[in-house]
Formats: structure tokens, sequence, C-alpha cells
């Protein structure tokens, strides 16, 4: 048997990620099933289980994979900014984003396993947060943690109703809001 490059797995592990984020986002978790995972990748069970245990892992590093991507967009740009990269999104993606949030609620397990992702993401969003505390950017009457779970609660809103399809009305002006809310308020001119 001949000997596979390492591109040429990786290359194959993509497709398979790519597919099964399709299959995922248009059947969700449950129907996508492995036939349907075939179709969408054009790659035998035997290949796409080669790359990963089962469908759980599958769909598992897909969600990380996009929490991961969260978490440094965060980091670099602010959870306002990753909320802006948003709109770029496609339906494959905020479909899984879907199925993640309906196996926390509803798989045990799963949401165990999904703990970690949401601290990595809440952890970078207070980092972020305090630094720019810190530069006097970030409002200063509200705790860090609060600040943080009001914009990822803005996020998960603007995640679950960018994954429906339908436009978010005003875009821009929400995200300026929710940036706004956090920002502190310049000092008063005395002049004035």
């Amino acid at each position: 048997m001949p000997k596979v490059s390492p591109e040429r797995l990786e290359a194959t592990r993509r497709r398979v990620l790519d597919g099964a984020r399709r299959a995922f986002a248009a059947y969700g978790y449950e129907g996508a099933t492995v036939r349907r995972l075939e179709e969408e990748t054009g790659l035998s069970r035997g290949a796409i289980f080669h790359h990963f245990a089962d469908k759980d892992a599958l769909f598992l590093a897909l969600a990380q994979e996009d929490a991961e991507e969260v978490a440094t967009l965060v980091d670099d740009h602010g959870l306002v900014g990753a909320m802006q990269k948003l709109r770029d999104k496609d339906a494959g993606w905020l479909g899984v984003q879907l199925e993640v949030s309906r196996r926390v609620r509803t798989d045990p397990q799963f949401a165990s396993l999904w703990q970690h992702h949401l601290r990595s993401i809440s952890r970078a969003t207070q980092a972020r947060l305090a630094r720019q505390r810190d530069a006097g950017v970030v409002r200063s009457d509200v705790s860090i943690e609060t600040l943080s779970a009001f914009l990822l609660l803005v996020y998960d809103g603007l995640v679950a109703q960018l994954a429906t399809g339908m436009p978010v009305q005003h875009l821009d002006g929400v995200l300026d809001l929710a940036e706004q809310a956090v920002r502190e308020d310049p000092p008063n001119d005395p002049r004035s």
C-alpha cells in the first residue's frame, strides 16, 4: 500500500471537515447520517472515519475549530470585532453554531466537554476588557465579568439570528450600541 503524504492526509481531513460542516448545517447533528456525510464530502465512510473516530468526534472537531477562531478574533479585535466578522460567515459555520447550542442544552456529555471552550472565549474577552480598562477605554463602574457576560449574550444572540437566515436589521447600529455600552464615558469638559 503506497504511503500517503502528510499534506494529502491534511487535505483529506480538511475535505471531511468542510463537507461535514455542510451536512451538519443542512440536516442538524442527528440528520447528518453517515450516508449524508459521504455525499457532502465525496468520500467513503472509511476515508471519513480514518480521520475521526466517529460522528461525535467529527462534530466536536468542527466546534473546537470555530471556538479557537472566535477566541483568536476576540483576543485580536475584541468581541465586538468578532461580531463584525460574523457577517462574513456562511450558513455552514452558523449552522454548526446552532447545533453546538442545541447540543449544549440537550447532551450533558457534550455540554461538559464544551465548557472548556466557553471558558477560553470568556477568558479572552475578559483579558481584552481588562487591558482596555487599564488603558482607560472601558468603563470602570461595572465589573469585567458583567461586561464580558453582556457582550457574550449579544454575540450569542447575533449568531442565533444570523443562523436562522434572517437579516439583522441595523447591524452596524446594534454593534455600535454594544461597544458604547462597555466604553468609559469621556470626562465632562469643565469648560462646557
